[in-house]
């Protein structure tokens, strides 16, 4: 039984309390609690950054996603679908919810273990693009994996992004035990004594420092590096897909284990919100812009017709999803759900 008496003794007892001293006094004095601390001031939650690996399967296959950092073009054009009206931009991106004045492109390198091989697919950019860049050794390790311990890396194409993680800040490889796989088209391009850069819309500074870095880190590999075509398979499951405009041997890798398959498209599609439902859309570092759009609607064309699945190499991180058809000739992504189970 409650005691009422007694318990109406502390209301009172409360009540005149709390008139003559305040609630912070009563409680401190008062034997059944002590006066509430003030609350500490939240932290802040801007910062860097972290984490940048996802784990998922093909077959039975194991990949790891890895993300080097991200890039930022501001304005957008002319570097980017300088077809466009500066309307039908900002449409395209006011529809996807994203900012008008700026893009935004994740780095997302493919690591995958395939026919007792340990296969890393583009580099990043190293240090080259400064400190929102080159994250992907770092990244690897807190993954469990050394970079020594990578078999094969295979290089889709000789832009600063994909190649300046090969070598550390003093030159060295990263990937010491690694053999390199490039485009044979690809190499004898950036390495030819006349490049044709016609159709380049960057400028002069921007082609020539280009071209050096791509001789420079091509020299760098040359020792172990083995020209591929199209149609040649890396390894035991994962082929070379011809896939030229972007530069003119750059190329995309289909990874095949039992009935999955995976088609890492590296640079055919850069952005989610432009590229999929406007085709024809370009950028000034396509070597040849034509060529590059319809390459973009053959291997988003097969990505539908077959159903699978598509990593592509700057779309939203981990960049892994799939492709459907919508009205007109255009194409639909659809980011696949995040998966858990191989956290």
């Amino acid at each position: 039984m409650f005691d009422t008496d007694r318990m109406e003794k502390v209301r009172v007892t409360r009540r005149e309390a709390l008139k003559i001293a305040g609630a912070a006094g009563v409680m401190a004095a008062l034997p059944w609690g002590n006066a509430p601390e003030a609350a500490p001031t939240p932290p802040a939650l801007k910062g860097a950054q972290s984490g940048g690996y996802y784990r998922f399967t093909v077959g039975d296959a194991e990949g790891v996603v890895i993300s080097d950092g991200g890039l930022s073009f501001q304005p957008i054009q002319p570097t980017w679908a300088p077809e466009a009206t500066k309307e039908d931009l900002e449409s395209a991106l006011r529809s996807a919810f994203l900012p008008t004045d700026r893009i935004n492109l994740d780095v997302n390198t493919l690591l995958i273990r395939i026919a007792g091989e340990l296969i890393l697919v583009d580099s990043g950019a190293g240090g080259l693009f400064g400190p929102s860049l080159g994250k992907v050794r770092e990244r690897m390790v807190a993954a469990g994996v050394q970079p020594s311990q990578v078999t094969g890396v295979v290089l889709t194409h000789a832009h600063g992004d994909h190649f300046g993680g090969l070598l550390d800040g003093e030159g060295k490889p990263v990937y010491p035990n690694a053999t390199y796989f490039a485009s044979k088209t690809e190499v004898d391009y950036w390495t030819g004594s006349d490049p044709d850069f016609s159709k380049l819309r960057i400028g002069k500074e921007q082609r020539e420092k280009a071209l050096a870095g791509a001789r420079k880190y091509i020299a760098a590999i040359k020792d172990r590096l083995t020209p591929v075509v199209p149609g040649k398979k890396i390894v035991e499951g994962v082929e070379v897909v011809d896939a030229p405009g972007h530069t003119p041997g750059h190329i995309a890798l289909l990874v095949t284990s039992g009935k999955e398959a995976l088609l890492n498209s590296a640079d055919t599609v850069h952005h989610h919100a432009l590229r999929f439902s406007h085709l024809e859309w370009t950028s000034a570092f396509d070597v040849d812009p034509k060529l590059g759009a319809d390459t973009r609607r053959k291997l988003l064309g097969r990505a539908a017709a077959d159903g699978l699945r598509l990593l592509g190499y700057h779309l939203a991180f981990p960049g892994i999803g799939h492709v459907r058809t919508a009205k007109g000739g255009a194409f639909e992504w659809v980011p696949e759900p995040w998966n858990w189970t191989m956290a």
